[in-house]
């Protein structure tokens, strides 16, 4: 009866499954076009690959289209009444940099020249999807098993909430290379971007020191660091929270000392690639680059802030691990890839896809019916709302 009046279970995802679809049949198609470019020796580029750019374009429009989902209206609406460019300029207290300036910045530039919410909405979800797909396409051995984790993990339907995090995100994956490269002074620029978009992006400043191989010494006072932490958490996250009150940065009492905790079930989805990393090390982390070494210690972190919002906190916390989770989407087809043999790893990745669809299912079918929560513009009254 209840599943009756919310629509049916079968229709309680499927704009969602929809465009999920979609983006794994063109997700395939790309990476054929990108296998066809190596036989033939001729240089692959994404903006002459249709089924890459169609991608980006279908992701986009599902994003950028919402009217509402989870807090867009709190961002639509908060758009609505922000100052203009100069109005914001002339209050000092909004350049805090602890204060989000640099996406407020961008907000009030928007409020003055154009004035539409939904371009704002369309903007950072355009500058997100390029991105976060170009990330994948460029560090996921495996770009359509890295697409479909994309979306089974929530990574994706995160993208359509949290605005600052998710922009913030996105400056990350553009700092990624900076960091491949050892040119620190721009990795860390585009860092320090990212924290003026969403303070929780600071948290990058750490990640250099975990290019070093997996589970050894390092790994492990990591591990023992957020163990200490976990004991001692009231005291810590008291302290943290006071010192970042002194520095301009409110943190609500409620998103670390709330009721809410992370959910046991999705904390061991984030448990299996560390799981795999270390069992297997053998296997996943051999003849492994500093970028594969980032890219699995990324899992861990994950993980662990994953881990400490199971005892409170889990808004914060979760989204710290969501900043990480990139790590376990491009990495996670490699790892099993490595450790089994080509009948084997067909088999397993099987196993892991049902697996995350499962996982995909009970969060927006079960535990949440997307399809009530989601709503979106056409696209032309969205180009007549332009003039």
């Amino acid at each position: 009866m209840y599943a009756a009046e919310r629509g049916g279970k079968g229709t309680n995802m499927l704009k969602l499954l929809t465009v999920f679809a979609m983006a794994l049949a063109l997700a395939y198609v790309s990476e054929r076009n990108t296998q066809a470019c190596a036989a033939s020796g001729r240089q692959y580029s994404t903006g002459k690959d249709w089924a890459y750019v169609l991608l980006v374009i279908v992701m986009t429009l599902f994003a950028g289209l919402r009217t509402s989902y989870n807090d867009t209206w709190n961002y639509v609406s908060g758009f609505r009444s922000f100052p203009i460019l100069s109005e914001f300029l002339a209050d000092p207290e909004n350049l805090n940099p602890f204060k989000n300036p640099l996406f407020y910045l961008f907000e009030s530039f928007l409020k003055t020249y154009v004035d539409n919410a939904q371009v704002m909405i369309f903007t950072t979800s355009l500058f997100a999807q390029i991105c976060f797909i170009r990330f994948f396409k460029r560090y996921s051995e495996n770009f359509v098993f890295s697409i479909f984790i994309y979306f089974t993990l929530g990574t994706f339907v995160f993208t359509l909430a949290a605005i600052k995090q998710v922009t913030a995100m996105a400056i990350i994956t553009l700092a990624f290379p900076y960091l491949e490269k050892r040119k620190y002074g721009r990795y860390y620029l585009l860092v320090l971007a990212a924290m003026l978009v969403h303070t929780y992006a600071l948290a990058f400043v750490i990640l250099p020191f975990f290019s070093t191989r997996p589970w050894r010494a390092f790994t492990f006072v990591f591990i023992a660091a957020i163990a200490v932490l976990m004991m001692n958490f009231e005291e810590v996250i008291t302290e943290f929270m006071e010192q970042a009150n002194e520095l301009g940065k409110t943190i609500a009492e409620y998103e670390v000392f709330g009721d809410a905790t992370i959910n046991v079930f999705r904390l061991g989805v984030y448990a299996v690639p560390p799981l795999i990393s270390l069992i297997c090390q053998k296997w996943v982390l051999r003849g492994n680059s500093r970028t594969e070494n980032i890219l699995v210690h990324m899992t861990i972190i994950s993980l662990a802030f994953m881990s400490m919002g199971t005892q409170s906190g889990a808004n914060m916390f979760g989204r710290m691990a969501n900043y990480f989770e990139l790590g376990t989407i491009c990495y996670l087809p490699t790892m099993l890839k490595k450790t089994f043999d080509e009948r084997s790893y067909l088999l397993v990745s099987n196993i892991a896809c049902v697996c995350f669809m499962g996982f995909f299912v009970y969060a927006n079918g079960i535990n949440l019916y997307f399809d009530q929560a989601y709503q979106a513009t056409s696209l032309m009254k969205f180009i007549s709302s332009l003039f």
